[in-house]
């Protein structure tokens, strides 16, 4: 018998049915926990390039009732009498719009700011953004920051948005990878764990040779291994994280069911031998 060693008995194993059953034996559970970080990390990739790729981040689904705050007539008196170039707002002293949320305002003289929960505020060289969600930033003007295509409540919002999201980059992208990072970790841990359950129930009734869950664990995981591999590549050309998730979980039954055909998960003379014949 050939010994490949850790991980390459791995990634030997995943690559036909035959082999997968063969393997089931060789993991221990230390090795299945790495395996498994393996493939999810693998998962990750295209969700980090996604998002140290982006550009924009609509603000307005973090901060909605901030965003309420600006208005058309606010925009238009706005344009009308203050310019910003070089990082810094500047026009007629201060402006104010107030609705029955919150307020939209220009402040360049400093004044106290008003306490309510929903506003947006342009000073002199940062805006202050505050929403009831909790949710308060400041956020510094950038030096080619410019109002002149600004006409229309839009434009301001993706202005506003434009803003803050050159400042929190890093934030959105931290916050963005962990959330999806932990939808995609509960999402193939639930897939394997259970995968693995429904294998092992097979040897009650004698239908199979896998001898303990941990067997039925590592031939799941196995079956993960190329259907994962194969939706990280998917999801770096084209990003969908449920478009990924489905090319996984489908892909494992599909080499679940013909690894099943293929040996009815029982030990014969037709298996590959670890090391042996490739035919």
């Amino acid at each position: 018998m050939m010994k490949r060693g850790f991980p390459m008995d791995f990634f030997w194993g995943m690559c036909s049915p035959k082999r997968m059953f063969a393997s089931r034996k060789l993991f221990g559970w230390g090795k299945l926990v790495i395996i498994f970080v393996f493939l999810t990390a693998c998962l990750m990739i295209p969700v980090s390039l996604n998002f140290a790729k982006q550009d924009s981040f609509d603000l307005e689904s973090l901060m909605p009732n901030m965003m309420n705050q600006v208005s058309d007539g606010f925009v238009d008196e706005l344009t009308a009498n203050y310019t910003l170039k070089n990082g810094t707002l500047s026009g007629q002293d201060n402006m104010d719009v107030a609705t029955k949320t919150g307020v939209a305002m220009v402040n360049l003289d400093g004044t106290t700011l008003p306490d309510v929960k929903n506003m947006v505020v342009l000073g002199k060289s940062s805006m202050e953004l505050r929403d009831n969600s909790g949710y308060a930033f400041t956020v510094k003007y950038t030096d080619d920051a410019t109002l002149t295509d600004v006409s229309s409540m839009a434009d301001m919002q993706a202005f506003i948005s434009g803003q803050w999201y050159v400042q929190n980059k890093a934030f959105v992208f931290l916050t963005m990878v962990a959330m999806l990072g932990s939808v995609l970790f509960a999402s193939s841990l639930m897939l394997a764990l259970f995968a693995a359950l429904f294998i092992w129930f097979t040897k009650r009734n004698q239908m199979s040779e896998i001898a303990s869950y941990k067997e039925a664990l590592s031939l799941t995981l196995l079956a993960l291994g190329l259907p994962t591999i194969f939706a990280a590549v998917i999801g770096t050309i084209y990003f969908d994280i449920t478009v990924m998730m489905a090319i996984q979980s489908l892909g494992m039954v599909l080499l679940i069911a013909f690894t099943f055909i293929k040996t009815r998960f029982r030990q014969t003379d037709d298996i590959l031998d670890l090391g042996g014949r490739t035919g």
